[in-house]
């Protein structure tokens, strides 16, 4: 009996001892993070505490190379207590973390700052892996080679990365180069300086994906840079839902530059308040210099060309092959000094013959709304309307183009009234011109007046996003109801409701401050918002940064 009894505590013993198993503690069961990944099993986790970690010893590619403080094994997870409480931290001394030829790995909930190396000394440095290696909620900030870069036939996924305060030689923030093809998803690019996209580099083969990402302050630090947040150069990216906003270059392309025959697609992003800044600067918002991206429901808003032989205060394409430009909304882009002829919303020159179909180009605070060098760009369906040097199309005029005043809304960055003639079917030549088809980036958006058929509740967007520490919300009620806003993270769990009683018709605005239900600060991260009223729901998300 005895035996027996002690046979089941023992089984029992093992049993709890699997079932506690399957993490290492650091510094519980070992002193450093790269100790714990080294012995820990694949398939098992290494739990690191709050603190900060250097130990930047531990050479990457033999002896006498550069040094990190963490090299990754397959099957591994690394995990720490939070963006800001767990942080590796490099001392300049090398790499953050260092994964090669690995899989089925995961980086989550932690910081890594401080990395310097003269030859690829960033953040996290990721070479020859697959999409088994995912790195996710983790913030790099601090390092000067650049936050993390991917390289090699590198394709992780990275997830709400924060990217804060890096510099680098190219890409500031994030480097995807030579055949990667990293997947981006709401992530934040925040303040990232480099020669050459700011915050961002894709080159050489790569196709990578962003989705859901903001690129805010970002800036090329060097004259003729390009790329204030994002430079493409021989790549295909697919960017989509993306915000780019408070960039700048000294060069080309104070949001964004396509060159050296990119391509890809861009869809649905913002591009506002971006500059360029140089004497012959060129596309404040985006400059396409011998490449063909599709742009597609874009805004292209605010942006400013400053020097004084500047171009392209929307957006500039020199050189063919040259991209095509559909659905867009180009509209309150200026140049700061040069005369009145040239492009403040767009310039096309020697060669950049672009297609231009179904887009709103209005309202330049200075220069034409097109304007042609040595170019013949193929404009269609478009509204050119109230630029300060005249709306005049130059290149092929291929017919259903208009000069309307577009009705835009006082909120949401290019959204028209639901009477705009760039809504469906309300073209001037009647509701069958141009397929019946939305002119510009984004339909109705304002509050209906006498006439129109009510759209009930909108949700018109937040501002500053990203922010920190509060944002505020705006949406529209057609009739009067009662409305509240929901805010919750991205596993769906509830965070703050900010309850607004009952409203009258018309627009309204509310407050978040950045703290939950019970008032504590929420994390660093994307957030979505609802706003219901009216018996409807309508949702979007923003991004809170610490």
């Amino acid at each position: 009996m005895r035996t027996k009894l002690g046979l089941l505590l023992a089984l029992l013993a093992l049993t709890a001892g699997a079932a506690q198993g399957g993490v290492i503690h650091v510094p519980g069961n070992y002193a450093t993070i790269h100790a714990g990944v080294q012995a820990c099993p694949p398939g098992d986790t290494v739990l690191v505490a709050a603190g900060t970690y250097n130990d930047c010893t531990h050479e990457t590619e033999g002896p006498g190379s550069t040094p990190a403080c963490v090299i990754m094994k397959s099957g591994v997870t690394l995990r720490g207590a939070g963006k800001e409480a767990t942080i590796i931290d490099a001392q300049s001394l090398g790499r953050g973390i260092f994964a090669e030829l690995v899989s089925n790995v995961r980086i989550e909930n932690l910081q890594v700052r401080g990395a310097f190396a003269a030859v690829y000394g960033a953040g996290i440095l990721i070479r020859q892996v697959n999409a088994t290696v995912e790195v996710n909620d983790v913030k790099i900030a601090a390092n000067t080679d650049g936050g993390v870069i991917c390289i090699n036939n590198a394709a992780p996924i990275l997830r709400r990365v924060d990217f804060v305060g890096n510099t680098g030689k190219q890409g500031g923030g994030l480097a995807i180069e030579e055949n990667s093809d990293a997947q981006v998803y709401d992530c934040v690019f925040l303040n990232n300086t480099s020669p050459a996209g700011g915050a961002l580099i894709i080159r050489a083969n790569c196709e990578a994906i962003l989705d859901g990402c903001s690129f805010t302050g970002n800036s090329t630090n060097a004259t003729f840079g390009s790329g204030g947040a994002i430079l493409c150069l021989e790549a295909a990216p697919t960017i989509t839902d993306c915000t780019l906003i408070n960039n700048s270059t000294q060069g080309y392309g104070g949001g964004i530059a396509f060159m050296n025959g990119a391509a890809g697609t861009m869809s649905r992003c913002l591009i506002q308040g971006n500059t360029a800044t140089y004497t012959y600067g060129l596309g404040a918002g985006i400059h396409v210099d011998g490449s063909s991206p599709l742009l597609e429901y874009l805004v292209i808003t605010g942006n400013a060309a400053t020097g004084f032989w500047a171009e392209g205060g929307g957006i500039n394409v020199s050189f063919g092959p040259a991209p095509t430009l559909r659905h867009c909304t180009i509209y309150d882009n200026t140049l700061s000094a040069n005369p009145e002829v040239y492009g403040g919303n767009i310039a096309c020159q020697f060669g950049g013959d672009a297609i231009i179909d179904k887009c709103i180009i209005a309202s330049s605070q200075r220069g034409l709304g097109l304007y042609c060098f040595f170019a013949t760009p193929v404009v269609t369906c478009s509204d050119i309307w109230g630029n300060a040097g005249g709306d005049a199309i130059c290149g092929t005029d291929g017919g259903g183009n208009f000069s309307r005043d577009p009705l835009f809304c006082d909120f949401a960055p290019g959204a028209v009234s639901a009477g705009s003639p760039c809504m469906p079917g309300n073209h001037p030549n009647g509701p069958g011109a141009c397929d019946g088809d939305l002119i510009g980036a984004v339909d109705s958006g304002c509050s209906t007046g006498a006439g129109e058929l009510p759209l009930a509740a909108r949700l018109l967007g937040n501002a500053p996003n990203p922010f920190n520490p509060k944002t505020t919300i705006f949406f529209v009620l057609d009739s009067p109801g009662v409305a509240s806003i929901r805010i919750h993270d991205l596993a769906g769990r509830r965070i703050a409701t900010l309850s607004q009683g009952a409203l009258p018709a018309g627009s309204h605005q509310v407050v978040w401050d950045g703290r939950d239900d019970r008032g504590e600060p929420a994390a660093s991260g994307v957030y979505f918002y609802s706003l219901d009223a009216l018996g409807e729901t309508r949702s979007s998300r923003m991004t809170l940064v610490k």
